[in-house]
């Protein structure tokens, strides 16, 4: 199995096999349309072409690494029509722009899925929606090391200045494009100036690599992965000799895959990986899971277990965080004079007593508390809404009565006692006795 390793070597047998069933299975012939091309190298030469070929293993993983399902990609130097048909026949959807309108049509000739731009990148992408793709692909001309058309605006015709000019701005359009919590990835590679002996250059490096970087991440993006794609050696070998003697110069063989990201990894890699289930609600907004939501929410506070316990506690202050499929009820453990509370934190929310005063009346003894209770059983089988509303206007009575004496209510012995001038034992031997019937406790013993 290929890895997301820093180094992607094509030389490999499990690469090669998978690029060749790309192209024999779908009757890739992405060099056809460039048959006109100016090649300055011989970097990409194999037995039958002369131009570059893109990779279809190299295009394979990047769309299964980081394109959601069924997400949508743009590439703003489309060229052959590898990247656009692997993407289709993968399930994305693709927007292939290029400049030269027969590579366009030989592209169409291999399949009509992609859909196939013919323009100027720096004016179509004008005309495209921002933050409409879930994913940027794409591969410039590498300066001016292949020429691909006559046409003054394509890029390889131009200077080194205007190049950098109009692909930079190209490359800041098309971040526009993309929408939020996605990634863009560039193919690309340094290339050297052209050395001369009547204007002289050594045959310095251009740049293209640096200035890439640079342009992407003034337009906001974050540079998140750099990986070298390693090459055959097979062309470079016949020219390392000669290169090196002469001035010291290496043989290239590698491209580097610059990976950026569009806001946050995180969010990215969950829309990668999600599943099509949401996990959880917070205060009514769903989430593929745990993580996305502590990342979308508070960050810097909190982490996916936090939101995992938060939205499996029962607690009312957590009503609006659950578990889809396992959602909580109110688990109430206490009733104050008919109205039931979860715990005495949240009965003092609603009555004028702290939670200490609660708590005293709760664990007293005496019997004019006794409506202040914490039941042997709490009730579970009522909703959120339906508890919130029994809790309106509520009156709770501080204290109720314990005794009746001759039709008369009193909290206590020693209240009744003080109304009839007798002493607590004597209000207590009325009570018992059976002569007067008149006296009696207004509770079970």
């Amino acid at each position: 199995m290929i890895k997301p390793f820093s180094i992607l070597d094509t030389r490999t047998k499990e690469w090669q096999d998978r690029k060749r069933w790309w192209i024999q299975t779908h009757n890739i012939k992405s060099e056809l349309g460039r048959e006109a091309t100016q090649s300055k190298s011989k970097f990409w030469e194999t037995n039958e072409v002369s131009v570059s070929i893109f990779d279809a293993t190299l295009s394979e993983k990047m769309y299964e690494w980081f394109v959601p399902k069924c997400g949508k990609v743009l590439d703003p130097f489309a060229g052959g029509s590898v990247r656009g048909i692997v993407a289709t026949e993968m399930g994305f959807g693709y927007d292939g722009i290029d400049i030269s309108q027969t590579q366009i049509e030989e592209n169409k000739k291999q399949s009509h899925k992609p859909n196939w731009i013919v323009g100027d990148s720096e004016i179509m992408l004008d005309s495209i929606y921002d933050e409409n793709y879930d994913f940027v692909f794409t591969c410039p001309p590498y300066y001016d090391l292949e020429v691909y058309t006559n046409n003054p605006n394509d890029l390889s015709k131009l200077s080194d200045v205007a190049f950098d000019d109009k692909y930079i701005s190209i490359l800041k359009k098309t971040t526009k494009k993309l929408k939020n919590n996605r990634f863009f990835a560039i193919v690309v590679s340094e290339v050297r100036e052209a050395s001369k002996t009547g204007d002289y250059k050594i045959g310095k490096y251009r740049g293209l690599v640096n200035k890439t970087i640079s342009a992407i991440e003034e337009a906001g993006l974050y540079f998140y992965n750099d990986m070298v794609l390693f090459n055959s050696q097979h062309q470079a070998g016949r020219v390392v000799d000669t290169y090196f003697k002469r001035n010291r110069k290496v043989a290239s063989v590698h491209q580097n895959v610059l990976v950026f990201v569009k806001g946050n990894p995180d969010l990215a890699t969950e829309d990668i990986e999600w599943d099509g289930t949401y996990k959880c609600v917070v205060n009514g907004k769903q989430y593929k899971s745990f993580r996305e939501a502590a990342i979308s929410i508070n960050p810097n506070e909190l982490v996916a277990s936090e939101v995992e316990r938060k939205c499996q506690s029962p607690k009312t202050k957590y009503k609006g965080w659950q578990v889809i499929g396992e959602e909580t009820h109110p688990i109430l453990k206490y009733c104050i004079d008919g109205y039931y509370f979860e715990s005495p934190v949240q009965a003092a929310e609603y009555i004028e007593y702290s939670e200490t005063e609660i708590r005293n009346r709760i664990e007293s003894k005496a019997e004019h508390y006794r409506h202040w209770i914490k039941l042997s059983e709490p009730i579970t089988n009522i909703n959120y809404d339906l508890h919130e509303k029994s809790l309106t206007h509520i009156q709770i009575r501080d204290k109720i009565h314990t005794i009746s004496c001759k039709g008369e209510l009193f909290y206590s012995l020693k209240e009744a006692g003080e109304r009839f001038g007798l002493s607590d034992e004597r209000i207590r031997q009325k009570i018992n006795s059976d002569k007067h019937t008149d006296y009696f406790y207004l509770f079970s013993s």
